[in-house]
């Protein structure tokens, strides 16, 4: 990635490194993770929006996009709303000759004008470079509160998928997965054990596995059944 892009302040938020195609579980979302693998081609020139609720991995498909142009020598850049938003809108200009730009958290300024028009006004110039936009929101386009019709339009106009949760049969593959990362023995006996009775979210389990594992190590104990009843009061 271009370091004097990322060396303004504004621009920069950093992608999670394991934030990667090859540990997203796709569950039932290979038709959107097959396009997202053709979009972060070189010269894709694709504008993509995906919707879906927290936890069901948008983020982590931007990022690992972001990941996937840079050990191509391209430029990406990863700017999430939520956090970009205490700056400028200004801080939106200038980045047109950007590879790949993946905007995340859409909500995060919806009904605040000046960041509508920064954002349509980029999209027209990423358009015009032959640039690749990916956008993720929590909802679909037609349900956001948008002031600027202009930029519902061209969001619109954009190939739209929505990401959806993984069942439980997904969720228990993950979290083993991550373990295995880890370092962490989890069998799928425990595995199903912990997604039976937690929050039915990526993020929350993940938050579980990462206090499961302090514990355990802490303990010098394995991630058994009863160990984990002990350490999560359930």
């Amino acid at each position: 990635m271009a370091n004097s892009l990322f060396s303004q302040l504004p621009l920069s938020f950093p992608v999670r490194e394991e934030y990667t195609f090859d540990n997203f579980v796709v569950g039932n979302n290979l038709a959107v993770t097959q396009q997202l693998m053709q979009a972060k081609e070189p010269d894709a020139g694709q504008f993509i929006y995906l919707w879906g609720r927290s936890g069901v991995g948008c983020s982590h498909l931007l990022q690992a996009c972001c990941q996937y142009v840079g050990t191509q020598g391209l430029t990406a850049m990863y700017l999430p709303l939520d956090q970009l938003r205490q700056y400028d809108a200004a801080a939106l200009e200038g980045i047109e000759s950007v590879d790949l730009v993946c905007i995340d958290h859409l909500d995060a300024i919806v009904g605040e004008r000046p960041w509508e028009i920064a954002l349509f006004h980029l999209f027209n110039r990423l358009l015009d470079s032959g640039s690749t936009l990916l956008v993720a929101s929590s909802k679909p386009v037609r349900l956001l509160d948008l002031a600027l019709a202009d930029l519902a339009s061209r969001l619109s106009s954009c190939l739209i998928y929505q990401v959806t949760a993984l069942d439980d049969d997904h969720l228990v593959l993950l979290l083993q997965q991550r373990a295995r990362v880890k370092g962490i023995a989890l069998s799928i006996e425990v595995a199903h054990f912990i997604v039976n009775r937690s929050e039915r979210s990526v993020t929350a389990l993940l938050a579980i596995l990462e206090q499961l594992d302090h514990h355990a190590l802490s303990a010098g104990r394995r991630l058994t059944v009863p160990f984990v009843k002990e350490v999560m009061c359930w």
